[in-house]
Formats: structure tokens, C-alpha cells, sequence
């Protein structure tokens, strides 16, 4: 599974935003961020995953920004080189939600995706 952490992580950082797998942001964070799931699958076999793009802000242009950039990034499907095979990453229908967090301004967008892990 560790090759399949170092993978998601490479990825997910390389928006130039920092990126935390869900439930290790720390306390000082401040947003912008990524959060991400991290799932491994079996070989050949599918799953779902998620990410959040976070951002503190009344409105939604720099959100809706980086949501494209990302969605540029995955097409129809991103495939992530890691020790021993790689991984890919593809969006779901629907691709994007964006939501309101308790402090209105504190927004974020849900990404629907899948993985497939092609590694030992």
C-alpha cells in the first residue's frame, strides 16, 4: 500500500496547493488544500475514491479554477507510475460538487473518481 500512498500523494501535491490524505490536516492548516481518500484496490480490480478541493474564500472563481485544472489533469483517466506498476485514477459521474462548509466561507469541491492499483 505504500507504493500506492506515494503515488496518490505525488499527484495530488503537484497542483501547487498542499495535500493531505482525509483526517491528516493538521490543526494549523489553512486553506487552500487538497484532501484525498487513499484506497488500494486488488490487482485488475476497481474502487471508488474521493477528493476535496478546499479553498476559504465568498466566492467560487478560484475553486471553480482549480477543479478545472485538476479535471485537465485526469481527462479520462490519469495513470501514476509507483514502484513495481502504477495506478489510475479516473473522474466519475458527477465529476464535481461544490459544497459549503459550516463557515460560509469555507467552500470546497467533492470529486467522484475510481482507482485502479496495477502493482504488486
Amino acid at each position: 500500500m505504500i507504493n500506492t500512498a506515494r503515488a496518490l500523494y505525488e499527484f495530488w501535491s503537484g497542483f501547487g496547493i498542499p495535500a493531505y490524505t482525509i483526517g491528516t490536516v493538521p490543526d494549523e492548516a489553512k486553506p487552500p488544500y487538497i484532501t484525498y481518500s487513499l484506497v488500494e484496490t486488488e490487482p485488475l480490480s476497481q474502487a471508488t475514491c474521493y477528493a476535496q478541493v478546499w479553498y476559504r474564500d465568498t466566492g467560487n472563481a478560484a475553486l471553480l479554477g482549480k477543479v478545472d485544472e485538476i479535471k485537465a489533469a485526469l481527462k479520462s483517466g490519469a495513470r501514476i507510475e509507483c514502484e513495481g506498476g502504477y495506478i489510475c485514477i479516473y473522474p466519475e459521474t458527477p465529476f464535481a460538487q461544490v459544497l459549503v462548509d459550516e463557515n460560509p466561507e469555507d467552500r470546497y469541491a467533492y470529486l467522484n473518481l475510481s482507482i485502479n492499483c496495477y502493482h504488486l
